[in-house]
């Protein structure tokens, strides 16, 4: 009897698909019939994880979840939806607050070096590696090390709550 770590992938594939139609689909039946059948000690993560690495072989039999013989759904994450970049929100007193984020932009970039870099110029790097780095070199607001449009690239928007700020002010105002 040979082990599960010296099995070819078809091998495996085969032990698995024999396994699958003798239980549930669970892949802690799967592992436990593989130990009834040929004496191959395999853990429920690693017939997932076989899942996941042999998923287009393995399409036809896919593993069910912990209560397979009630309903027996395969478990596959259904695609996720993208939300569109300005999202309206409304609050608890039903105002109908927006967000849309300010257009920004990209400037031409100097391409300076941090020497040759001033007080309140953009230090975002652009180009190079180590002591060849060129940085963006824009003017800077007052509290920023880079320009307008380096400091939406690096801090984003913000999260729900930060951008809704102004309209909580207004409310405990």
């Amino acid at each position: 009897m040979s082990s599960w770590a010296t099995l070819k992938i078809d091998e495996k594939i085969e032990a698995i698909r024999e396994a699958h139609a003798k239980c549930s689909g669970t892949a802690r039946t799967i592992s436990e019939k593989l130990f009834e059948l040929h004496g191959y000690q395999v853990s429920r993560n690693a017939v997932i994880g076989y899942y996941a690495r042999q998923a287009e072989k393995l399409k036809d039999m896919p593993l069910c979840g912990p209560r397979a013989g009630e309903n027996k759904k395969p478990l596959v994450r259904e695609s996720r939806t993208h939300r569109p970049k300005a999202v309206a929100t409304v609050n608890a007193y039903a105002e109908v607050i927006e967000f849309v984020p300010p257009p920004v932009a990209m400037p031409q970039s100097r391409n300076l070096t941090l020497m040759e870099l001033g007080h309140r110029e953009c230090r975002y790097p652009v180009d190079g590696e180590k002591e060849r780095t060129l940085f963006c070199g824009n003017a800077t607001g007052d509290d920023s090390p880079y320009c307008t449009y380096h400091h939406k690239l690096c801090h984003g928007h913000g999260t729900h709550s930060e951008r809704n700020i102004d309209a909580l002010l207004r409310r405990v105002a």
